[in-house]
């Protein structure tokens, strides 16, 4: 759970951080792709934190690509 905080904290300094700069700049198609990624991944890594069953995505390319043999 520590860790989880831990994450959770980064990334809001880090979006602290960056979303000024790109707001100032008005680069709105990067700002939502930034904050996506962002909530993205600290969502999985807290899920993983939280030990939910996350999928393999390799599945998922290998049902597209190839199918489940």
């Amino acid at each position: 759970m520590p860790s989880l905080i831990g994450v959770v904290v980064f990334a809001i300094l880090v979006a602290w951080w960056e979303l000024p700069k790109l707001k100032e700049k008005k680069l709105m198609k990067e700002m939502a792709v930034f904050i996506t990624l962002l909530l993205l991944g600290t969502g999985l890594y807290g899920a993983l934190a939280m030990n939910v069953n996350l999928p393999n995505p390799f599945l998922l390319i290998k049902l597209v690509y190839g199918g489940l043999y």
